[in-house]
C-alpha cells in the first residue's frame, strides 16, 4: 500500500476539531497537582530513587523540571507518577527511551509529556493495567508500545510527530486506545501486529499517518502494489507466516487523510467496526485481506482507489495453485454504512468504487452507495453473498457488477442515476 499524493485536509476537520475538543480538550489545559494528593515530590536529581523505593499506594508528583529518561518502572504495584501538566513535566529520552515500565500492575501515568525517546518514548513489557492519561507523546521513533501480555489503556492524549508508529501493540497484549488525537506520524497511527489479543479504539481522531490509520496482522515482507491484486512474491514463500489473530474493536473514531489506507487488516485478523468516520485516505477506507469484518453505521468518504475492499489472500486468482488451505477467503458484513465520493486511484487513473468483493463471502445491506467515481458495488472472482436493501445511485461506474462471482442475492435495492442500473452490468466509467 504505496504512499500517495497529500491533498488538503478536509473541511470535515473542523468537526473532527469540535471532536476532539469534546472528548481530548482537557488534555491540553495545565495541571497542578493538588499537595494533599502526593505522598512524595520527585526532582529530576531524586526520581529514580524514589521509584525503586516507592510502595503501593504511593501518588508521586514530579515537579515542572525535564527529566532525563529512561525513568524505570520495574516490579512495581500500585504507583501514580503525576507531573504538573504536559507543558511543565517532560521526560526526554533521546538516545534512550523516556519511560521503561517492565513486570509491573496498576501503574498511572498523568499529566506530563513523553518526548523523543529512542526506541520508544514508552514501552511496556509484561505488565498489568498500565494507564497513560492525559499524557503528550512526540517526537520519539516509537509512541508507546505495549509489549509481551501487557495489558492497559491510553486516554485523553496526544500523540504526534512520531517517527514509526504512533501506538504499537505486539505479544498477546490488550490494549484500550479511547478518546485521543494521533496525528502526524511516520507509521500507523494505531498497530496491532502478531498474535494478539484485543485493540479497543474508541472515539479517535487517528490523521495524517504516512502508513494506514489502523493495521492488524502480522509483519509484511513488502508493501502491495496499489491497484493491483497480484502480490509480491516474499509472501507465497511462506504463506502461513502471515496469517495472525489480532482482534480490534473500533468505535466512533476518525480515521482520515492517512498517506495509504485507513484500515488495514490482514489475515486472519477481526474486526468489529461502529459508528466511524473513515475519511479522504490515500488508498482504500478500508482493506480487508483474508479478514473478518462487521462494519455498521459507519461511513466511508473521499478516499482513493476504493471505499471498501474485501480480499482472498494471497489473491483470488491463485485458487488451486496455493494449497489446499489458501487461499484464506475474506469474510464479512456492511449493514447501514454510508459510502460515498470515493476517487480514483492516482497511479493508474482508474477504480474509484464503492465496494469491491475479490474472493470474498460478504453481505451488503441497508446502506447508501453514492456519488463515487467508479463502480457502486463489484462482486468479482468467486465472491458470493448478499446486497439487499440498498441505495445505490448516482455512481460513474455500474450500479452492481458481477463478473466470475458465485451466487449472490441481489433484493430490495433502490437503484438509480448510475451509469449503468442493470445488476451484474460491469461499466467503468473512469478516468
Amino acid at each position: 500500500m504505496a504512499a500517495a499524493r497529500r491533498r488538503p485536509l478536509p473541511i470535515a476537520l473542523i468537526a473532527a476539531v469540535a471532536i476532539v475538543a469534546a472528548f481530548a480538550g482537557g488534555a491540553t489545559r495545565p495541571h497542578r497537582a493538588a499537595a494533599a494528593d502526593c505522598n512524595k515530590i520527585a526532582f529530576p536529581y531524586n526520581l529514580q530513587p524514589m521509584i525503586d523505593a516507592a510502595n503501593p499506594g504511593d501518588i508521586i508528583c514530579l515537579t515542572p523540571d525535564v527529566f532525563a529518561g529512561p525513568v524505570r518502572i520495574a516490579g512495581k504495584r500500585g504507583l501514580t507518577l503525576r507531573g504538573q501538566g504536559q507543558q511543565q513535566t517532560i521526560i526526554a529520552g533521546g538516545a534512550k527511551d523516556a519511560m521503561l515500565i517492565d513486570n509491573s500492575s496498576d501503574i498511572t501515568v498523568e499529566h506530563l509529556k513523553l518526548f523523543f525517546g529512542h526506541p520508544s518514548d514508552a514501552y511496556v513489557n509484561n505488565s498489568a493495567n498500565i494507564i497513560f492519561q492525559h499524557v503528550d507523546a512526540g517526537g520519539g521513533a516509537i509512541g508507546i508500545h505495549f509489549d509481551v501480555n501487557s495489558t492497559g489503556r491510553i486516554a485523553d492524549s496526544f500523540v504526534y510527530a512520531i517517527e514509526g508508529d504512533a501506538v504499537l501493540v505486539r505479544h498477546g497484549s490488550n490494549t484500550t486506545v479511547e478518546r485521543n488525537w494521533i496525528f502526524l506520524n511516520g507509521g500507523v497511527g494505531v498497530s496491532t501486529v502478531g498474535k494478539t489479543a484485543t485493540t479497543t479504539i474508541t472515539q479517535n481522531i487517528i490523521s495524517d499517518s504516512k502508513g494506514p490509520g489502523v493495521f492488524a496482522g502480522q509483519t509484511p515482507c513488502s508493501l502491495l502494489p496499489p491497484g493491483f491484486v497480484e502480490v509480491p512474491d516474499c509472501y507465497l514463500t511462506n504463506l502461513q507466516s502471515f496469517v495472525g489473530d489480532a482482534n480490534i474493536i473500533l468505535n466512533a473514531n476518525v480515521i482520515q487523510s492517512s498517506g495509504s489506507t485507513g484500515i488495514v487488516m490482514f489475515p486472519g485478523t477481526r474486526a468489529t467496526m461502529n459508528n466511524n468516520h473513515i475519511w479522504r485516505n490515500h488508498l482504500s477506507g478500508l482493506f480487508a485481506w483474508g479478514a473478518h469484518i462487521s462494519s455498521q453505521g459507519d461511513e466511508y468518504a473521499g478516499n482513493d482507489e476504493h471505499a471498501i475492499e474485501f480480499r482472498a489472500y494471497p489473491d483470488p486468482l491463485k485458487y488451486g495453485q496455493v494449497g489446499n488451505s489458501f487461499p484464506v477467503r475474506a469474510v464479512g458484513s456492511l449493514n447501514s454504512n454510508t459510502i460515498h465520493d470515493t476517487v480514483v486511484l492516482p497511479q493508474t487513473r482508474t477504480l474509484g468504487g464503492g465496494v469491491l468483493a475479490q474472493g470474498a463471502n460478504l453481505d451488503v445491506s441497508n446502506s447508501r452507495i453514492y456519488n463515487n467515481r467508479g463502480i457502486g458495488v463489484s462482486f468479482v472472482n468467486t465472491s458470493l453473498g448478499a446486497i439487499t436493501g440498498n441505495m445505490i445511485y448516482d455512481n460513474r461506474g455500474s450500479a452492481i457488477c458481477e463478473f466470475h462471482a458465485g451466487d449472490i442475492t441481489t433484493a430490495r435495492n433502490t437503484i438509480f442515476g448510475n451509469a449503468d442500473n442493470t445488476v451484474g452490468v460491469c461499466d467503468e466509467t473512469t478516468p
